[in-house]
């Protein structure tokens, strides 16, 4: 079923998106649409610690996010939702779009000074989280 952005959504991304970007939207509709919908919003400011962060693989991902952290910890892991070669990551912070990666290229960025939990700058410490939720 293909996606039908709505007249503001296709304003947003002709209007507020470069063209190299805006030329994506045919083939991943929903992350160009989310990138647009937060295109104007400020980056987290130095300091800013997120309450939620939820991690998305695929661009249409019906299951929800591959990984949700809530107040520093693993909420949610989906394993089904894991894509390896997937084109398409997006980080969604408190509810607002912070990043957004296309074919290896940087769509959105707001992350800015976010305190991102450890859980997210180390491997090892993803694996034992993820470990750990698996063995309760």
């Amino acid at each position: 079923m293909a996606y039908e952005f709505s007249e503001k959504e296709l304003a947003d991304i002709n209007e507020k998106l470069p063209p190299q970007y805006a030329a994506l939207k045919d083939k991943y509709p929903v992350s160009i649409a989310n990138a647009a919908d937060d295109w104007d919003t400020p980056p987290y400011p130095e300091g800013y610690v997120p309450q939620s962060i939820d991690i998305y693989y695929q661009e249409h991902d019906a299951l929800g996010p591959g990984l949700t952290i809530e107040d520093g910890k693993i909420g949610s892991i989906q394993f089904n939702n894991w894509v390896n070669d997937s084109d398409v990551i997006g980080v969604e912070i408190d509810s607002s779009w912070a990043y957004i990666q296309v074919e290896g290229r940087v769509i959105l960025n707001r992350i800015g000074g976010a305190v991102l939990p450890n859980v997210l700058q180390s491997p090892e410490l993803l694996l034992k989280a993820t470990i750990a939720k698996i063995q309760r």
